[in-house]
C-alpha cells in the first residue's frame, strides 16, 4: 500500500454522506461524526468552481501534484452532483466546488489535532484518541496559523536526518507571516527535525515538529485528505 497515498475504505461511504447532508453548509466536523469523506481525482486535472454550477472556475488542479501525490480533498459539505471542498491554497480556510464524476468519494477515519498552547499532536481513529506526541511549533514572530485544515502531501526526505527529518506532510494551511520560504509558498508541514531538543518549544518557521520517530509512525498511517485542526 502507497504510504503517499494510503487506499481508503468506501464502506459506509452512505452513512457518513448523510451526516454530511444533514449538517447543511456547517464543517464536516461539526457534524459530530467520527469520520470524515474525502474527495480523490480520477483524472489527470481537477476543475474547481466558485459556486456549485457549470462555469465560474476557480482554479485547475494537476493531478497527480507536483510530487507526484494523488490530488486527495477534504469534503466540507455535499450537495446533489457536488461537493465543496477545501483548498491547499491562500486564504486559509479557502473552499470550493467539484463535480461528483471528477473526484472519487472515500472515508477517512482519523483525525488530528495541534493544540499550540499545550504543543501537542494528538490523533483520533472513529472519534477515539489513539496517540498524541509533543511537538515544537511556531515562534512568536512567526506563529502556527489556527484553523481547520488537512493533509494535502506526504513527501519522503532524501535526508532522514535533515532539517525535515525523514518525512514530511505538507497541510492545507499557509503561513500568515511568510509568503515564500525555502523556494516554497510558505506552506505549513508537519515534518521530523534534527533537532529533538526543541521539541515542546516555540521554534520554527511556522511549522510543526515531531520527533522523527513520530513522524514516521504517522507517516505510514494517515491518509491523505486527514483533517487537522489547529488550535490555541
Amino acid at each position: 500500500m502507497s504510504i503517499r497515498a494510503r487506499a481508503l475504505s468506501a464502506a459506509s461511504l452512505a452513512g457518513a454522506t448523510i451526516a454530511l447532508a444533514g449538517a447543511g453548509q456547517a464543517d464536516a466536523a461539526a457534524s459530530g461524526a467520527a469520520t470524515s469523506v474525502v474527495a480523490q481525482a480520477i483524472g489527470r486535472t481537477v476543475t474547481v468552481h466558485r459556486t456549485p454550477t457549470a462555469g465560474n472556475i476557480l482554479v485547475v488542479f494537476v493531478n497527480p501534484g507536483r510530487f507526484g501525490e494523488q490530488r486527495v480533498f477534504l469534503v466540507k459539505s455535499r450537495r446533489p452532483g457536488w461537493e465543496q471542498i477545501y483548498l491547499p491554497l491562500r486564504p486559509n480556510g479557502s473552499t470550493g466546488w467539484v463535480e461528483d464524476r471528477n473526484v472519487e468519494l472515500a472515508l477517512d477515519d482519523y483525525a488530528v489535532n495541534v493544540s499550540l498552547s499545550a504543543r501537542k499532536v494528538t490523533v483520533y481513529k472513529d472519534g477515539v484518541l489513539i496517540d498524541s506526541f509533543q511537538a515544537a511549533i511556531g515562534t512568536s514572530a512567526t506563529p502556527t496559523p489556527r484553523g481547520h485544515f488537512y493533509i494535502d502531501e506526504l513527501l519522503v526526505q532524501p535526508n532522514p536526518g535533515g532539517v525535515y527529518g525523514p518525512y514530511a506532510f505538507g497541510l492545507s494551511a499557509f503561513s500568515d507571516v511568510l509568503f515564500g520560504f525555502g523556494g516554497g509558498p510558505g506552506q505549513i508541514g508537519l515534518h521530523g527535525t534534527n533537532d529533538p531538543a526543541g521539541i515542546g518549544t516555540g521554534v520554527s518557521h511556522g511549522c510543526i515538529r515531531l520527533d522523527n520517530a513520530e513522524i514516521t509512525k504517522l507517516a505510514h498511517l494517515l491518509p491523505l485528505g486527514t483533517p487537522v485542526d489547529i488550535t490555541r
